[in-house]
């Protein structure tokens, strides 16, 4: 049995390498496993192909080929039980998020805000361990 294979897996999709890395970095601190996605594309077709599930998505909006909106939707009809939040600066974007069933999060985004989001969306992890 593979160790840690309880922990809730998170997705990370983001264009921007520094995000990407940031947000992997305080989500593996706090627990939980994370896989980083460079493209909304590229995301879907990993969940297609491999059939990858996670437990929550963290989504931004802008990126090249295919927005997050866009790619949302297309998990949507795959995994309807995925659990997506969109992650951005763009203002008008958060009515189009939330009417397609999204959570949404305005840039920039604390680690600490980043923190709260995990902890209320999913189960909290089981830190430490017995050693």
């Amino acid at each position: 049995m593979e160790s840690g294979s309880s922990q809730p897996k998170i997705a990370v999709v983001d264009d921007n390498p520094e995000m990407r890395k940031s947000f992997a970095m305080v989500i593996s601190h706090l627990g939980y496993s994370a896989s980083v996605f460079e493209s909304g594309t590229s995301f879907v077709q990993a969940i297609a192909k491999d059939k990858l599930s996670f437990d929550l998505v963290l989504m931004d909006y802008r990126m090249p080929e295919m927005n997050g909106i866009e790619a949302a939707k297309i998990i949507q009809r795959n995994r309807p039980n995925m659990r997506i939040v969109l992650i951005t600066a763009v203002d008008f974007v958060e009515s189009e998020a939330l009417a397609n069933g999204l959570l949404y999060v305005r840039k920039p985004v604390s680690m600490l805000a980043l923190a709260k989001i995990l902890q209320q969306a999913l189960p909290v992890p089981l830190l430490g361990g017995a050693e």
